[in-house]
């Protein structure tokens, strides 16, 4: 990222004001993106940790209620086993991974890192000052975007993963119940 401002120096020099605020905008912009698709993949996997602990809570109950009736391990009990330990896997693995709470970087700098000498000397023209706040607040919103994004395409494809051993399930239920027929 530095090289990025390295190579653009000359270019952020060159910035009007009104050069600055519309970049400062359009750069809120983005990052106001990246916080509304976070929160639509943590509702988007919120309703999977939701699917699947129904049902992981339907195979135990089913398991239970199966082993109570025949108290030995047969085709359907192996399957719902096997069902359970797949769920339960895709439950800790995938979903919550995407439900638990992870650090962005929020909006804004803290107000003292513009109360520095950088920005109140003798070279600095009062008027030039706004200029250079939003200078900065240009730089931290690349940064804060960039990592927001990065964050954000991890957890979507952990969401997709997760889909994907959903739709796979009833391969796996139906492999489980092949061999526990066969090995019976």
């Amino acid at each position: 990222m530095e090289s990025f401002w390295k190579e653009k120096k000359d270019w952020l020099n060159k910035l009007t004001l009104e050069d600055a605020k519309f970049i400062f905008d359009q750069a809120e912009k983005s990052y106001n993106h990246t916080m509304e698709t976070a929160k639509g993949i943590y509702e988007r996997s919120n309703g999977l940790l939701t699917l699947v602990s129904g049902v992981l809570i339907g195979l135990v109950a089913y398991a239970i209620g199966r082993w109570k009736d025949n108290p030995h391990l047969d085709t359907l009990l192996f399957t719902a086993i096997v069902g359970i330990f797949y769920f339960l896997i895709l439950g800790l693995i995938f979903i919550l991974e995407s439900v638990t709470p992870s650090e962005y970087l929020l909006p804004g700098t803290k107000p003292e890192a513009y109360f520095i000498t950088g920005f109140f000397n003798d070279k600095l023209e009062d008027d030039d000052r706004i200029l250079a706040f939003y200078k900065v607040e240009i730089i931290n919103f690349k940064e804060r975007i960039e990592e927001n994004t990065k964050k954000n395409d991890t957890r979507w494809k952990m969401y997709i993963l997760c889909l994907r051993a959903i739709f796979f399930s009833p391969i796996v239920m139906g492999i489980a119940f092949a061999v526990a027929t066969i090995a019976s």
